[in-house]
Formats: C-alpha cells, structure tokens, sequence
C-alpha cells in the first residue's frame, strides 16, 4: 500500500511538469500603460539675409527688399509670430516691413495636426528724403517665435 501512494505521488508530480499540462489560473489582473506627450516645436535654417534695392539705390522712395526661408516642426497645433523693427543707422532709420509666407506676421498651424514645411520670411524698406537717412549699412533684428496657442 506504501509503495501504491508513492507511485502515485510520483504520478501526479510527474504529470504537473510534463509539457502541454497546464494547471487554471488561480488569478490575473490588468493595467493600462499610457504617457503623454508635451508640444514641441522647432525652427531651423533662418539665416542672416540683405535688402538689395529693386529700383535705385540711394535715391529718395528706392525700395529694398529680401527674404529667406526657414522650416517649422511640430507635434501639434502651435501659433508662430514675427517681430521685427526698423533697419537703423545709429539715430537714423529707415521703415521697415516684415511678413512670412506673404501674408502678415502671424499663423497658426493646423489643429490637431504635425507640422513639419518650409516658410518664408521677407522684409522691404522703402527710403524717405535723400537728406531723410545718411548713407552707410543699417541693419535690424527679426524674430520668429512659436507659441502653444
């Protein structure tokens, strides 16, 4: 009889290791992983550009004018925005305009969307007076800013 219930303690150990047998789950739980992913945005390739005169240069009302290109990435919607002030001289200055894409100094990228395209940035100065500005290199800063909206 001794020898009967070791053969079958044998047994059953055996039959809880053999592959293919598998024993019920006595209990399982679950979990949700998850994260979130802050806005971001980046500006590349703006670069330091010239106004050359489209007409004469030096004479009163010559107009000046360039532009460069810069490209904007995002992971969402984001509002960018351009300041800029006049070109000077010292005391003098000259009216400068400012635009991106043509069309004013402020857009916003597409809702719920990534971004990642070309713009341009252009700038022109129209001159006053002969006697209005005194020769000589002026310049001025731009700046490009991105902002969650």
């Amino acid at each position: 009889m001794k020898l009967n219930k070791i053969i079958a303690a044998i047994g059953v150990a055996t039959a809880l290791t053999l592959p293919g047998v598998s024993s019920a789950a006595l209990d399982t739980d679950s979990a949700t992983v998850s994260m979130s992913v802050g806005l971001y945005a980046s500006l590349t390739g703006l670069d330091n550009f010239v106004l050359s005169p489209s007409s004469s240069d030096g004479a009163s009302g010559s107009v000046y004018a360039g532009n460069d290109t810069f490209n904007l990435e995002s992971n969402g919607q984001v509002r960018v925005s351009l300041s800029g002030g006049d070109l000077s001289n010292g005391s003098d200055s000259v009216t400068t305009t400012y635009e991106m894409d043509s069309d004013g100094t402020t857009f916003d990228t597409t809702a719920s969307a990534i971004h990642n395209e070309n713009h341009s940035v252009s700038a022109s100065a129209e001159l006053g007076d002969i006697s209005s500005q005194k020769s000589g290199a002026y310049s001025s800063t731009i700046t490009i800013t991105v902002s969650a909206i």
